[in-house]
């Protein structure tokens, strides 16, 4: 099965731990986190969180456990379709 890359998008509410409990979700499930970014949203209301997943699991096994999490508010994915290998490949 080859390993793909994830990027997910999601807007939270502004709470102290949000950060702490995606990056806790995506541990539980097996999924490792390449990349993140946050930003305050213009309003000051949330955050925009955007996150590189890599993993060979299905992501639903963690986009489904982000979306029970109360904080979320919204959450979108997008596939990649560069493999690790060929992510190695270009870092070389």
């Amino acid at each position: 099965m080859s390993t793909a890359n994830h990027v997910l998008t999601i807007q939270t509410k502004n709470q102290p731990v949000v950060l702490e409990r995606l990056l806790q979700v995506t541990r539980y499930r097996g999924f490792e986190v390449a990349g993140m970014e946050m930003k305050p949203m213009a309003d000051f209301s949330g955050l925009l969180v955007t996150l590189s997943i890599v993993s060979d699991k299905p992501i639903s096994l963690l986009t489904n456990q982000l979306n029970k999490l109360y904080d979320i508010e919204y959450l979108d994915c997008v596939e990649s379709q560069q493999t690790q290998a060929e992510a190695g490949s270009m870092r070389a």
